[in-house]
Formats: C-alpha cells, structure tokens, sequence
C-alpha cells in the first residue's frame, strides 16, 4: 500500500517522471516479500531484472529507468533476515516463479512466466546466482557485487557458460571475499567461461561504484544474448556467447589510470588471467572503473542538478531531465598539465574540453551512459577518470487522474 501511494503523490509531484500505465504488484510467498515492477510503455517486456535479497523497488531510480529503457520488468524478493534463514535459494526460487505467475494473471502481461532473466545484488543479494542458475538456458546473465556465492563446478557446465560479473572491494575484509578470485574466478576464466571481475580501489565490502560497470554489463549481455524479435508467450532461446567474440583486460594493470585492454584475438597477454567483456563498450567502462586514485575527477551538471564529487565507497551517478544540456567539466591535481581532455561515454567519444576545460552535451537522447574522462599529456601517456552513470530520463508521459 505505502508502494502504491507513493507512485500516486509522485505522479502529482513529479508528472515528467512517473507514467500511470506503470505497475506496482506484490505478494507473500512462504515468508518471502515479492514485488514486481513493470513498466507501462511495453505491451510486450523483453526480460526480468531480479534481485534476490537485500533490494526494496525505488521509484525512479536506476533500475527502473534500465526497465523502462529496456523493456524489462523488475523483481525484487526479500526474506527477514536473510543471513540466518535456512534453504534460501530455493525458497527465493520458488517465490520468483510463483510470484511471477501471479503477477502475470494481474498485469495482463502473461509472457512474465517464460521471459529471461538478468540476476544482480549486492552482498546477500549474491544468491541470485543459485536462483537463476537452476535454469541456465533462462539466465541472460548474473551481476553482483559478491564472490563467494558461485562455484562453476557446483552449478555445472551449462551454468558456468552464463556470462557473469563480479566486482569486489580490493581492501580483504572479515567477509573474505578476495579468495574467490583464486578459488572460483581464476579456475574459470582458465576454463574459457565469459566472466569479468572489477575490484573497487579503497573499499572492502562495499557497493561503491558497482552500478556503474554492471549497467553497462547487462546492457550489453542482454544486446547480444536476446533474440530481436520477442514471441507473444516470452520464452525466447539465448543465444550463446563465444569468448573470443568479447574483450580483455589486464588485470595486472588495474593500478594506474589506464589499463589495458584489447579485443579478445588482439590480446597480448595470458588470456586465461585476464577478465573478460562482451564488448569493447564495457571494456572501456572497466577500465575507467579500475581507475586508482585519479588525479582527474570527472563534474557534470544537468538543470539544477550535479553530479557529486567522486569517493570510493559511493554511487557516482547523475540523473538528468529529459531535453537538458549537459556541462561536462573536470576538477583536476594542479600540478598535472595535460595537453587535451575529452569525454566518454562508454566508448563513444563525446567531444573534448575547451579552454575552461568545459564541454556542453547537447540534449543528449533518453539512454543510461557511463561517462569519464580521458586526458592526454604532452608526451602520449593516458589516463581516464572514474566513471560516472548518467541517465538520461524519459520524456513527459501523460498522467490520468
């Protein structure tokens, strides 16, 4: 009920926002909270966004400007006190696919209960991956800011196959997640499976950062993974990924400002060491995300808003009005001289900064965008900015009263 009649005074308060075909549903499974978010402008969704634990739906947050953009609805399924509940994965399991039917018969949305899904988290929020991996041939891909949570050899082969993120603090922590980088990461990129890894410099178990690299990844995943066309009934057969179709990265240079990464057949290194992308567009996010310590921080201002000053352990993110400009700029060391700076998205190039080290972003299109910035100094060395998640929300929808 709070759900619903926040979603009505939003609609009041902020009609650009907020359109009234969207829908807000829940129920109670075995104990379990279970909440979907669909968005309205899709008669036909494309997937499902899941989040097992530790998640309450927001509106208007990143998440569900992802569904709306992409035409996905989003699940979100909690249990009081996760850490000492017992039979967790398949009790979520279970309150995902029932709850899914029953939002299918309220929302007139009946290919809810075959489309895909794409599994994130954070933390406890890890145990997505055992939920969604019962069913490799419906998981697009898993995302989570956790390692300890998955074992190829636990779920088996095809499960492994899944494309998969990790990202974890760099700092070791009581929750002793870094050895699951040569416990469980190590023996699968080794393996050949198309997994990535991003560590957060300065945090241990943090979020920080994350959302922004794993918009990106599932982004970029679900482009490649899903059909073009959706069938009426939703089930849909993934198309797999090779991983000598993706990227690489160093990750034995994730130290400085500018790691290295390469298409999978140009790559200079040890192939089996390095973390994996699906593309050169999360490659460029991923390096930028490795960033340490940037001399160079990245500012943008969108209207009335802007985007904070950068720190380790927080979101980094801005979200924009539709039909805005937007002034990119940099706060830099003042000792550090480059001889240009220039803009990313991703890796589009942007435009580059002006004498007062300023570029305007003309009224960029609808879209989430993870952009950085790239200096160049006078003898060819590069860096890049941490990257921040811009989005570019959707336009004025017409709300019945």
């Amino acid at each position: 009920m709070l759900r619903r009649f926040l979603l009505v005074t939003l609609s009041i308060m902020f009609p650009t926002f907020v359109s009234a075909a969207d829908q807000v549903l829940s129920t109670t499974i075995d104990g379990i909270e279970t909440e979907i978010f669909i968005p309205g402008e899709h008669k036909l969704l494309r997937g499902v966004l899941v989040h097992s634990a530790n998640y309450k739906l927001k509106p208007g947050d990143r998440w569900e400007e992802f569904c709306h953009q992409h035409a996905f609805a989003h699940v979100a399924t909690n249990m009081t006190n996760v850490r000492t509940q017992g039979n967790r994965q398949p009790r979520l399991a279970k309150a995902l696919h029932e709850g899914l039917k029953e939002f299918a018969a309220k929302s007139n949305h009946p290919e809810l209960v075959n489309l895909p899904f794409a599994g994130t988290g954070h933390s406890a929020g890890g145990l997505v991956t055992g939920v969604l991996l019962a069913d490799p041939s419906r998981t697009i891909t898993n995302c989570v800011d956790c390692g300890w949570v998955m074992d190829p050899k636990k779920h088996g082969e095809e499960a492994g196959k899944v494309p998969a993120l990790f990202t974890l603090g760099a700092v070791p922590d009581a929750f002793k997640m870094l050895p699951s980088i040569e416990q469980y990461y190590d023996p699968a990129r080794t393996a050949g499976l198309p997994w990535g890894l991003g560590l957060q410099h300065g945090c241990a178990h943090d979020f920080g950062n994350s959302a922004t690299l794993m918009v990106a990844w599932i982004a970029g995943v679900a482009e490649q993974r899903l059909p073009k066309e959706t069938p009426a009934d939703g089930k849909m057969k993934l198309i797999d990924i090779k991983q000598e179709a993706g990227w690489l990265g160093d990750r034995s240079t994730v130290d400085g400002n500018f790691a290295t990464i390469a298409p999978y057949a140009d790559y200079k290194g040890d192939k089996a060491k390095a973390t994996w992308f699906p593309n050169e567009a999360v490659a460029t996010v991923w390096r930028a995300y490795q960033s340490n310590k940037s001399p160079i921080m990245l500012t943008a201002v969108a209207g009335d808003r802007k985007l904070a000053e950068f720190t380790v352990k927080k979101s980094f993110d801005l979200m924009a009005d539709p039909e805005l400009d937007i002034t990119l700029g940099v706060k830099k060391d003042d000792e550090l001289m480059p001889k240009k700076i220039s803009f990313y998205a991703a890796d589009k190039l942007l435009g580059e900064a002006n004498a007062e080290g300023k570029f305007v972003w003309k009224a960029p299109m609808r879209g989430q965008y993870q952009v950085y910035a790239m200096w160049e100094m006078a003898d060819g060395t590069r860096g890049v900015s941490n990257p921040a998640l811009v989005t570019v929300r959707r336009k004025k929808a017409a709300v019945k009263e």
